[in-house]
């Protein structure tokens, strides 16, 4: 049996690269090195071969011994050793910057759950107090008899206080959905890589569409149809990979535009052999379609529409994913997004 030991371990943060020097000693040593034996054989073996084509000289090899019995390679051994350790250098600023820039993200990381442990706590700490609150109410009224007329004008206050709980509770909820949802945002925006796997891809469009309705359109008569049926139907299975978070966030974008500016909300979902497409259009007035490219050019050409920030996030999350947003707009006629994700999604770095 193995004995574990008792020893603590100690944790570290990833250390710092060497000194720039040791990379420029290294790269003299690797430039002397390759201008002495490989550099400068082949340079005399190459124009041997160039003259032996071009005028018929017999190809003669005695010029690379001469390099190492004469005094030409301490020269030759100069050349390589200034061009290696510049490379030494550059080599090490290239690997400093991208070192930083992941320390960078591993430090935007870090202050993301920073705040996500922060505003988790706060929730809880409301949802604690809220609880209490009920708790305590129940037992008053439990030890009060509110019918009484002797407690009556303890009746409209302990009714207030019912109230109050209420809008604390909700509020606790939205505030732990709304986090949820930055984080969601957060989290697809900053990934490196996607790890799509096979999921049903319609359970995920109708939590879209319920979670828009609930929480931001909830006071507005929506009517949604996905393939032609309502919303609460069944509308069979597709399976395809994707990730939830990115997917949840795509979806939500074009959706929350569409249910923003129409009452009737038209989903359409298609597969194909390589893609799944997936059309949202709307009743709402519409847009010109050089409007609509405004919106997604350089942030130059599109400085005052900070309102569509959701368009631009969409194409971004879609060309990382190798998926393609498409758009069809007319004043007065509406819109309609077509969304089409691969079914071999690729990787973001591919």
């Amino acid at each position: 049996m193995k004995q574990m030991t008792r020893e603590p371990v100690r944790l570290e943060t990833p250390r710092r690269l060497a000194s720039p020097w040791v990379y420029a000693l290294v790269g003299a040593l690797s430039g002397a090195a390759f201008e002495i034996i490989i550099c400068d054989p082949l340079d005399i073996v190459l124009q041997q071969v160039i003259f032996w084509f071009l005028h018929g000289i017999p190809v003669n090899l005695s010029q690379v011994r001469e390099i190492y019995t004469s005094k030409q390679w301490p020269g030759i051994a100069l050349t390589g050793i200034l061009y290696g350790s510049v490379l030494g250098f550059v080599i090490y600023g290239i690997r400093e910057s991208r070192r930083r820039f992941e320390a960078l993200h591993h430090e935007f990381e870090l202050q993301v759950a920073t705040l996500r442990h922060h505003y988790k706590n706060l929730a809880i700490g409301i949802q604690g107090f809220s609880r209490r609150l009920k708790h305590k109410l129940s037992h008053l009224e439990a030890q009060l008899d509110l019918n009484s007329p002797l407690c009556a004008p303890f009746r409209s206050e302990c009714e207030a206080l019912q109230n109050d709980v209420a809008v604390l509770e909700d509020a606790a909820q939205r505030l732990t959905h709304t986090l949820a949802e930055e984080l969601l945002f957060l989290k697809a925006l900053t990934s490196d890589t996607l790890h799509p796997t096979p999921k049903d891809f319609f359970p995920e469009l109708v939590r879209a569409i319920q979670e828009l309705k609930a929480l931001r359109f909830g006071d507005k008569p929506l009517r949604i149809d996905i393939n032609g049926q309502p919303l609460e139907a069944d509308h069979g299975s597709l399976v395809f990979p994707f990730e939830p978070y990115t997917m949840q966030v795509i979806l939500q974008n074009i959706l929350s535009n569409a249910m923003k500016y129409g009452d009737h909300i038209q989903v359409e979902v298609k597969e194909g052999r390589a893609w799944v497409q997936v059309a949202v259009r709307d009743n709402g007035p519409g847009l010109e379609m050089q409007q609509i490219k405004r919106l997604i050019l350089t942030p130059q050409e599109r400085r005052g529409d900070s309102t569509h920030l959701g368009l631009q996030v969409t194409l971004h999350l879609l060309e990382k994913y190798g998926g393609r947003l498409s758009v069809w707009s007319q004043p007065g006629a509406g819109a309609k997004f077509y969304l089409e994700f691969p079914k071999k999604p690729r990787s973001a770095h591919e």
